[in-house]
């Protein structure tokens, strides 16, 4: 055998670290994990919780859920998993040009949208519309709730930070609503994650992590390109090429300024050019802005990247978060990528197409949610105990309800055995009850569903409806 070789989980974690700059992300406490009993795995801690996402469930079922295009349509369009794919390449690409930590990186790549709805962003909507009075929703912060209930705290912080945080919403998400639709985890767990979890520190503020503003452009960027591509590729378009020259003149325009060349027609254009142009500019300014800042280090970058929130006149609430960032483009050319990001939600994501798409999405998901939260017992036995313990463990901290429970319950455990009995002769304390349990199974029905991918939703839908309805638009 040759000497040095093979690298072990430590020789690669001293290897990372030496490669990894000053203001990335390094692991300082290097674990021994060489102990009697303890497997070799031959990878850094963080490369083995991106693959802890990466086998979920969850992110398999990514195949099939929406991008824009529905994912149950034949064709190549984008999937919500091949969108992850390409976030995680271009970060992947961005943090070996700034030495920063790849591991890591590709954890939040890989995670970032793991808790998304089926059906894309209209289920999401119709999700937050639902529940406004009660959490709302928001796809980042059922990311992380996902692998939380999945791994807690074999997961490290930084990486729930990074996937809460790539979602600009999040800036100005209210935090009541953030902890409400964080509470009822699995075992009827009610408190919030653990004391560990700084979820007040996160929300409204900027990542601590450079390699977290990189995902964060890197999803926009995979996005943007894609987007684009399949735009040009659906009849959307082609509809109104056939109708409208100037829909096509005022896309060359944009691209032109992004890729740095004329085009004059959309023949002449290539995604590869775009792709390479933009990521490009990204790398180029972030290096000067990280330059720009004395001897930064990782423990500063949300600090200095609020400094730059305070100095930057942006033109959006949305916009503040992104024009602050120290991973950046010039600002010249950010505004380039804001006029074709406004061009295609106009003309793609606002297309006939999609909107007969988004609109069957809010008619399956909002069926769903109410049919399910008026008999949660539909769902799998594994969420209805998980209901039941959350109800059981509301019901201990409301001192006149446990009174009732112990009383009644004489060796029985059965929730709707104590539902019943409540309502016949305990009216007040049952409108109470009805309260808790309504909060639980609102919370756990949204979490069901959003697991969900869009060929099981629309089963359910068909399956519970006795309809024979075709989805096909």
């Amino acid at each position: 055998m040759m000497k040095n070789i093979p690298l072990k989980s430590n020789d690669l974690e001293d290897l990372f670290n030496a490669h990894i700059a000053s203001y990335g992300y390094r692991k300082n406490e290097i674990k021994k994990e060489a102990k009697a009993g303890c497997e070799e795995t031959y990878r850094t801690s963080l490369r083995r919780q991106r693959d802890k996402i990466l086998y979920t469930g969850g992110f398999r079922r990514l195949q099939d859920k929406t991008q824009v295009i529905s994912a149950t349509r034949e064709g190549d369009h984008r999937t919500r998993l091949t969108h992850t794919l390409e976030v995680e390449q271009i970060a992947i690409s961005i943090a070996n040009a700034l030495k920063l930590n790849v591991d890591l990186v590709s954890a939040i790549a890989l995670g970032h949208d793991i808790g998304h709805t089926p059906f894309g962003h209209a289920a999401e909507r119709k999700l937050c519309s639902i529940l406004k009075d009660k959490g709302k929703f928001h796809h980042p912060i059922q990311s992380v709730r996902y692998i939380w209930e999945k791994y807690g705290c074999k997961i490290d912080p930084v990486i729930y930070e990074g996937i809460l945080l790539h979602d600009s919403d999040m800036f100005e998400i209210d935090k009541t609503d953030a902890k409400e639709q964080l509470k009822y985890l699995k075992n009827g767990k009610s408190k919030l994650f653990r004391s560990w979890v700084e979820i007040d520190k996160w929300l409204n503020s900027f990542p601590s992590t450079l390699e977290a503003q990189v995902v964060i452009w890197a999803d926009k960027i995979a996005y943007i390109t894609h987007d684009l591509e399949d735009f040009i590729r659906c009849p959307s378009y082609v509809n109104l090429e056939k109708n409208d020259n100037k829909i096509e003149s005022e896309l060359c325009k944009i691209l032109s300024k992004l890729i740095k060349k004329k085009i004059k027609n959309l023949k002449e254009y290539e995604s590869r050019d775009l792709i390479r142009n933009i990521v490009k500019n990204l790398i180029k300014y972030s290096v000067a802005n990280i330059e720009a800042i004395p001897d930064l280090k990782q423990k500063d970058v949300r600090k200095e990247t609020k400094k730059r929130s305070e100095i930057w006149q942006s033109s959006g609430k949305n916009k503040k978060y992104l024009d602050s960032l120290i991973i950046n483009f010039s600002d010249k050319y950010r505004l380039n990528y804001y006029r074709l990001r406004e061009f295609l939600d106009n003309y793609y994501i606002f297309s006939p197409e999609v909107q007969k798409s988004d609109a069957k999405a809010e008619v399956i998901v909002e069926w769903l949610f109410y049919k399910l939260t008026d008999n949660y017992k539909l769902m799998p036995l594994n969420l209805r105990d998980e209901v039941d313990e959350a109800i059981l463990h509301e019901l201990r901290k409301c001192k006149n309800l446990k009174k009732i429970y112990k009383r009644l319950k004489y060796g029985q455990n059965s929730i709707s055995h104590f539902e019943k009995i409540l309502k016949k002769q305990y009216k007040e304390e049952y409108d109470k009850y009805k309260l808790i349990k309504n909060r639980i199974v609102y919370r756990k029905v949204a979490s069901y569903i959003a697991t969900m991918s869009d060929t099981y939703a629309e089963n359910m839908y068909r399956n519970l409806t006795g309809s024979t309805l075709d989805f096909r638009l």
